[in-house]
C-alpha cells in the first residue's frame, strides 16, 4: 500500500512542447500580473527585457470569467491567458491528441519592463514559442 501511494503523490514531469523559435503566441491579462512579471525580471532595466523562461498552461475550467480558459504561469506564477479564441483553439487541438486536461510546458519570453523615467516605466508582457495550429 505504501508503494502505491508513493507513485500516487510522486510529481510527475510536464511535458514540454517544442516550437519553432518565433515567440508569437501572445499572452493576454498581463496587466494584471505586473508585480510577478516584475519579480521574475528582476525589476525594471534602462534596456526593454527579453528574458527566456519555461512557461506551464494550465486548464482552468473554475475560472469565474471563462470556463475554458488557459493559465499562463511562470515559476508557479500567474503571468496571463491565453485569449478566449486561442483557448478554445488549444482546447480542442490537445482533446485530438487524447490528453483533454493535461498540463504543458513550453519556451516563453517576458519582454520590456523598461524604466523610462522615474515615474514613467514600459509594461511586462509574454509570449510563447506555442505552435497551437501545429499541436
Amino acid at each position: 500500500m505504501l508503494k502505491f501511494l508513493k507513485r500516487l503523490f510522486e510529481r510527475k514531469e510536464i511535458p514540454h512542447i517544442q516550437g519553432p523559435g518565433s515567440f508569437d503566441q501572445e499572452v493576454v491579462g498581463e496587466f494584471a500580473y505586473q508585480k510577478n512579471l516584475k519579480r521574475l525580471c528582476g525589476g525594471y532595466k534602462e534596456k526593454c527585457n527579453r528574458l527566456r523562461v519555461v512557461a506551464v498552461l494550465e486548464y482552468e475550467d473554475d475560472n469565474p470569467h471563462d470556463n475554458k480558459a488557459i493559465k499562463v504561469a511562470i515559476d508557479g506564477n500567474t503571468v496571463g491567458y491565453l485569449s478566449r479564441d486561442d483557448a478554445r483553439e488549444y482546447r480542442k487541438r490537445i482533446k485530438k491528441t487524447g490528453n483533454e486536461g493535461i498540463t504543458i510546458s513550453c519556451d516563453a519570453q517576458i519582454v520590456c519592463g523598461k524604466r523610462i523615467s522615474f515615474l514613467n516605466k514600459t509594461n511586462f508582457g509574454v509570449w510563447l514559442d506555442l505552435p497551437i495550429n501545429e499541436l
